[in-house]
């Protein structure tokens, strides 16, 4: 039996989970963007706005692999790194201790802001979603190398999926020329909050045998409900089904902002955004744990194929396992939380010229990061602005790009938060092959 098979459910976890977005970043450097109280809610912008349907949407994709790490040439064709053909050394010396993706998503539905004299009242309807997978690199070694008298540990494998609405309602305030503040309150519709993943799960290859001892968490929360079996078995395993609720849950975010001018062309802010929780209903949360030894014949994963005789080990294996209800009814889940700081001076020679640092925490459970940039921007006519900016992070160097461009009562922006590294092509599909970071950005508004 070919060791791909191992690989493919791995490739599946990268490649279907897509999910809801933090704030676009480059945004910050740009004289007057409409939507920059989502990165520090004391920023307010000149005018009133609204945007309907379209108005604000973020792609964000991160990873600390790429497809480099998994897939390699082969002559005229691709093979993965459980190719006979890819030594384990090269296979494993690209990939890190836990191989992560994380997917953060958002589409605003609807925003207004509403502007006068020395204070702004915002509002908005977003739906979001986050996702990510984690896949120890313990996991692939077992996979390529097996052996004799070997332990392995196969926790940190885990994936999950979390998805609401969010309907949030700000207030900034001019205190004086020096300080301005602001907070926003989110109100959070829960829908769907899914994981499962792996406790410390020991696996030993002997001789002669091979044991497991998996120990994995799962949770069902929101709309979706799981029952299991009567008699605990994987094999009867249980019943999905839907609570018939239109929210599977509550809950609510704050962000606080303040903004500090001590002098002509000079700011400086820190931001704390999405800091909150949802309970959520009818949830699950329990687990599959076993102790499964297999004995009979030489075991071994060299040369791409697994030797023993497997007559019977799958019926044996799921007779093993378990399902262990842990608790069910309500549960709380906090939400990935962002620590913004930042400075920005316009040129004293040039005021349409500006330069400025943004420096932004986000602490994602399944891939936390770090973002730090230095950023010039120009409006040479009030119709434009254009933004640049550098810098470095958790998945390396970092470069970002913004055009805001005013026509008339339409503000559109289109923007790009990036690290991609080196890339590929997959049948023609650009691919990373490092490492990477990517937020796309749009924005439309209208303004009065």
């Amino acid at each position: 039996m070919k060791k791909i098979f191992l690989l493919v459910p791995v490739l599946l976890l990268l490649c279907t989970f897509g999910a809801s977005a933090q704030s676009f970043r480059s945004g910050y450097f740009l004289d007057d963007y409409v939507y920059g109280y989502r990165i520090n809610p004391a920023q307010m912008t000149q005018k009133s706005f609204v945007g309907v349907a379209i108005g604000n949407i973020d792609l964000q994709n991160n990873g600390n692999i790429g497809a480099a790490s998994l897939l390699f040439p082969n002559g005229n064709s691709i093979v993965t790194g459980l190719n006979k053909a890819v030594s384990a050394e090269q296979f494993l010396g690209g990939l890190k201790d836990i191989n992560s993706l994380s997917f953060d998503e958002s589409v605003n539905i609807f925003s207004l802001g509403i502007v006068k004299e020395n204070q702004m009242i915002t509002a908005e309807i977003n739906v979001r979603a986050l996702a990510g997978v984690s896949i120890p690199k313990d996991l692939l070694a077992f996979a390529k190398k097996g052996g004799t008298g070997v332990s392995y540990d196969l926790g940190g494998l885990g994936a999950g999926a979390n998805a609401f609405a969010d309907i949030n309602f700000g207030y900034t305030r001019v205190l004086n020329d020096l300080l301005t503040v602001g907070g926003r309150v989110h109100l959070l519709l829960g829908m769907a909050d899914l994981y499962a993943g792996t406790n410390p799960s020991p696996v030993n290859l002997g001789e002669n045998s091979i044991s497991l001892k998996p120990d994995l968490a799962l949770e069902f929360s929101g709309l979706p409900t799981f029952s299991p079996a009567a008699s605990g078995k994987i094999t009867d395993f249980g019943e999905i089904g839907f609570n018939g609720s239109p929210v599977g849950g509550f809950g609510a975010a704050l962000d606080l902002g303040v903004q500090f001018k001590p002098f002509p062309g000079f700011e400086a802010m820190v931001a704390l955004n999405d800091l909150g929780f949802i309970s959520w209903n009818n949830s699950f949360s329990g687990g599959i744990k076993g102790d499964f030894t297999f004995s009979g014949g030489s075991i071994g994963l060299e040369g791409g194929e697994i030797k023993t005789d497997l007559d019977g080990i799958v019926d044996k294996l799921m007779d093993s396992f378990k399902i262990v209800t842990g608790t069910t009814g309500s549960r709380m889940s906090g939400m990935p939380f962002n620590i913004a700081a930042g400075a920005k001076y316009k040129m004293p020679f040039y005021d349409k010229l500006s330069a400025g640092v943004l420096a932004t925490y986000h602490s994602s459970a399944y891939n936390p990061w770090f973002d730090a940039r230095l950023g010039v921007t120009i409006t040479p006519v009030s119709l434009i602005g254009l933004s640049a900016n550098i810098g470095t992070g958790t998945f390396g160097p970092t470069f970002g790009a913004a055009l805001d461009a005013h026509l008339g009562p339409i503000n559109l922006l289109l923007g790009l938060d990036s690290f991609m590294g080196k890339i590929g092509k997959f049948s023609g599909v650009p691919i990373p092959l490092d490492q990477f970071m990517a937020n796309i950005h749009f924005g439309l508004a209208f303004t009065f």
